[in-house]
């Protein structure tokens, strides 16, 4: 079979774990991503689409599926060729800003409950550790969530997907305005995280279904920048209902509500289903059946676990290491801020406390929009460098400053100058700010070295990182507030540091030996 366009074929990659497709062994080549790291132009994913394009007409090869399928699952992993331009220009930018705005709300969800927390804790007779954990809990479920998302949406498509989890997220964030007991006060917390991260992966393949590979770097931005918007915003927001009244924190989740319902009728309204054929209507056109539901475990390709699976190749383990790294600190640092500055600088309003989120979040915004660029250019000069020749680890290259000197440091600094008590304000929030810029220039580099490490994982590649880094931001948000109560800001940040060395020498031992690995255990 001869494939028809570069969408097509970026589609078939963001097929599951479970259906892989290989080419015949001809000439030495069983798969397309073995074109990898062959020499390559500055474009290099269209430079390996044409290489393996001639390659599949050289051998005139046939897809072979593994596993023992029937036809119609066959069906389901034939490439359709993808009009890109069917959107105009416009209509584009619209499903970019739905999305963008989706993807703000699960952050924000996450940070904006954090200045509430001692007032949480008062009104159901607990501590702030036990409602620290209902965030941690959160972080779990949001770690679940791409694992069910994109394999559901792939096969019933992304626009009832999308629709579903925002009416489910708005409900839910208004059962946790109206909870009674600490009990309810989770169940509906973790609801939010399951159906608020939903967006992440469901936008993604959004982006996909309508911009050329050429142009899904700068949407994907945008998208990214909805994401980072709400960890600087949402505590201020937070802070400030709190001032207008120990009760109000409910305010909070009712204006959560509100801001998934307005998204809810945009989308209800102007997002169409983007997909070209969704695997539940290539089911019914191949078999003829007229049903218009049909059961995803028995016609769909529904492997929840791929994304962890995922984590098992080398390249994709050291990767994690460092999405862990990245993400303990951030949330050691986020969850017990108030704890921590408010009796340092003697705050007795939420709001003066939750300014200082502006800090970090200001930082992260800041680097969203050059940290995807810094990574292009050392891909750039490398490729040059090896006159022509692309190797995914150069990418890397760009975080070894910002991870293994910039981002430790100012973890430092901010919590020996908050412990000894040295500085005034100025100090921590100036390194508060320069960590943010450090770890957001990290996760571009990131994220793209998953895709393009392993090219025939695709989305599961980057999935099994945002798993981990959920997880990782789950034991923070549980353990912070413990370990500084026992050991101090400053020991605290200590550890957090160690923990960026680490994942720096994850960085460092990609850059030297990632290809071999990839070579021998791809």
């Amino acid at each position: 079979m001869s494939l028809t366009s570069e969408g097509s074929r970026m589609e078939m990659a963001d097929t599951p774990l479970a259906t892989t497709h290989r080419l015949k062994k001809n000439n030495g080549l069983s798969d397309p991503s073995e074109c990898l790291v062959e020499e390559v132009h500055e474009d290099s994913t269209e430079n390996i689409f044409e290489k393996c394009r001639s390659i599949e007409h050289q051998n005139d090869s046939e897809d072979i599926i593994e596993g023992s399928e029937s036809d119609i699952k066959h069906s389901l992993d034939l490439e359709l060729g993808t009009n890109f331009n069917r959107y105009s220009a416009r209509r584009k930018q619209l499903l970019v800003l739905i999305s963008a705005l989706a993807c703000f709300l699960s952050p924000m969800s996450t940070i904006a409950v954090l200045p509430a927390v001692s007032t949480i804790s008062a009104q159901f007779h607990t501590t702030g550790n036990v409602i620290n954990i209902s965030n941690a809990v959160y972080c779990v479920v949001m770690a679940m969530s791409p694992c069910f998302a994109q394999p559901i949406s792939d096969f019933y498509g992304r626009r009832v997907v999308f629709l579903i989890c925002l009416v489910f997220f708005s409900v839910s964030s208004v059962l946790v305005g109206l909870s009674v007991n600490l009990e309810m006060f989770f169940v509906f917390r973790a609801l939010m995280g399951l159906f608020g991260t939903a967006f992440y992966s469901v936008g993604a393949q959004i982006i996909g279904d309508i911009y050329e590979p050429k142009e899904r770097g700068n949407a994907m931005g945008w998208i990214l920048t909805g994401s980072q918007v709400g960890p600087s915003l949402g505590p201020v927001l937070g802070g400030a209902i709190i001032s207008a009244g120990g009760t109000y924190w409910r305010v909070i989740f009712y204006m959560l509500a509100g801001l998934g319902a307005i998204n809810l009728v945009m989308a209800a309204v102007f997002l169409p289903e983007t997909s070209v054929e969704t695997r539940m209507q290539a089911v019914i056109r191949e078999s003829g059946t007229d049903r218009k539901f049909l059961n995803i475990f028995k016609y769909g390709s529904f492997n929840p676990w791929s994304v962890v699976v995922s984590l098992t190749y080398p390249s994709l383990s050291l990767a994690g290491v460092v999405a862990v790294g990245l993400s303990f600190s951030m949330y050691v640092m986020l969850t017990p801020i108030r704890y921590v500055v408010d009796p340092r600088f003697n705050l007795t309003s939420p709001i003066y406390g939750s300014l200082f989120y502006l800090a970090p979040g200001s930082g992260y915004l800041f680097g969203t929009f050059f940290g995807g660029k810094l990574s292009d250019a050392f891909v750039k000069k490398w490729i040059k460098k090896r006159n022509g020749r692309r190797i995914p680890e150069d990418r890397l290259r760009a975080v070894i400053i910002p991870l293994g000197f910039v981002y430790p440091i100012s973890n430092l600094i901010y919590g020996w100058t908050l412990e000894t008590e040295k500085g005034g304000m100025v100090v921590p929030i100036i390194f508060m700010f320069i960590g943010g810029v450090a770890q957001t220039c990290t996760f571009p580099a990131l994220n793209t070295y998953c895709v393009d490490s392993m090219p025939q994982l695709k989305g599961t590649a980057v999935g099994g990182n945002y798993f981990i880094r959920f997880i990782a931001s789950a034991v923070a948000s549980a353990v912070a507030l413990v370990c500084i109560q026992n050991i101090g800001v400053g020991w605290t940040s200590t550890i957090c540091s160690f923990g960026l060395w680490l994942a720096f020498a994850s960085v460092l031992i990609l850059v030297k030996y990632g290809e071999k690995l990839r070579e021998k255990y791809s």
